[in-house]
């Protein structure tokens, strides 16, 4: 699909694209990683649009700040509904 929409020049000046298939290729990243971190798709696939090998999407989460296995909040609220079962068993005490 092709999707074409206009940007003020100095935006492009601000993310340092120096012609349009840079500022295609920041969208495009922007997209797909956008569409990771929500969940819309995985890694395989992120990865595969991008034309990356796995390690090289590695280094691209890491160059983004994304923690590919975050503790997140459904993580949390695992634990702590354990923490309840296990307090409530007896089998740790309470606090």
């Amino acid at each position: 699909m092709t999707i074409t929409f206009e940007i003020p020049e100095t935006l492009a000046a601000q993310l340092g694209a120096g012609s349009p298939q840079q500022v295609s290729r920041q969208a495009l990243e922007a997209l797909v990683l956008d569409a990771y971190r929500t969940d819309r798709i995985g890694a395989p696939q992120a990865a595969q649009i991008l034309g990356f090998s796995r390690m090289r999407w590695e280094r691209f989460l890491e160059d983004h700040h994304v923690l590919e296995n975050a503790y997140g909040v459904d993580d949390l609220e695992r634990d702590l509904a354990s923490l309840r079962r296990l307090r409530a068993e007896g089998v740790l005490p309470p606090i």
